[in-house]
């Protein structure tokens, strides 16, 4: 993992934020310091590491982390139906239950909301897969990530990227145009820090890197629609490579995202820190 990335976590024994560190209690250091989202999150990351036992081979518990938050589980329904909400769509739990299990439902399979289910089903395997064999995600595998999620819909077949304004634009967004659209992903890549000022990306938390990634591919917006469920999932593929576990959007998303990208680029976003948080439990 060279290039543009930093690492996952910074430990230090005795500086509080280790077992071995003399920490007193999950949510304060040795001097009495509160220790910030992210510390938290790098500790239940180190704690799931280290293993159940001393007797426990390192490499081989540090493996099963990797495997439990990138396997598929009961989860991969609610993520998967909120990418879609993202974009508006009102579904329900239960009907995407049945699609993605392959069970008659009441999402007939030519629906809009089916055909992109089972697309989004291969898009998060090959999420996974991607991060089990230690790549990271970049410009063109997003391409291929929205050819996969929508090559049962007509309308898209030929019209991957984008000829015009995106239809799912944000307004006071400046996007780039169409003709410049392969040359930005071309360069959308961790060694070129996903078009981020380096000094910047360098400096950051790998979970902060993420929320850059999201934002700046958002900003590109490549394709004619789905810009905002495409960004969040390679937020997701960075966050699977990094190992960490999925973070799917919640109500009140799409404000968010709006608000997000009519900005500049986050630094920090306590939200979404606090549900990575949470989702070491979800994961476990």
């Amino acid at each position: 993992m060279g290039g543009c990335t930093t690492a996952r976590a910074r430990f230090a024994p005795g500086d509080g934020t280790t077992p071995h560190g003399g920490l007193h209690s999950p949510v304060t250091q040795s001097d009495g310091r509160q220790l910030s989202v992210l510390e938290r999150v790098d500790l239940a990351l180190a704690r799931a590491m280290l293993g159940a036992t001393v007797e426990d081979e390192p490499l081989a518990v540090a493996q099963r982390v990797l495997d439990r938050v990138r396997r598929p589980g009961p989860t991969d329904t609610m993520f998967l139906a909120s990418l879609l909400r993202l974009r508006g769509f009102v579904l329900d739990d239960d009907d995407v239950a049945d699609v993605l299990a392959g069970r008659l439902g009441r999402l007939s399979p030519i629906t809009q909301e089916h055909r992109l289910l089972r697309g989004l089903q291969q898009c998060l395997r090959l999420v996974r897969q991607r991060a089990a064999e230690g790549v990271p995600p970049d410009g063109w595998f997003l391409v291929d990530l929205f050819r996969t999620m929508t090559a049962d819909l007509p309308r898209f077949r030929n019209n991957d990227l984008r000829r015009g304004p995106p239809w799912d634009a944000v307004m006071w967004v400046d996007y780039p145009p169409p003709e410049q659209l392969r040359s930005v992903l071309d360069t959308f890549d961790l060694s070129r820090c996903y078009r981020d000022v380096p000094l910047v990306f360098h400096s950051l938390h790998p979970v902060r890197q993420g929320f850059r990634m999201l934002w700046r591919f958002a900003r590109v917006a490549p394709f004619p629609d789905f810009n905002s469920v495409l960004a969040w999932l390679g937020m997701n593929a960075w966050l699977q490579w990094k190992g960490f576990p999925l973070l799917p959007p919640q109500p009140g998303d799409q404000q968010l995202m709006s608000k997000l990208l009519s900005g500049p680029p986050p630094s920090r976003n306590l939200t979404l820190e606090a549900r990575l948080l949470a989702a070491f439990g979800d994961a476990a």
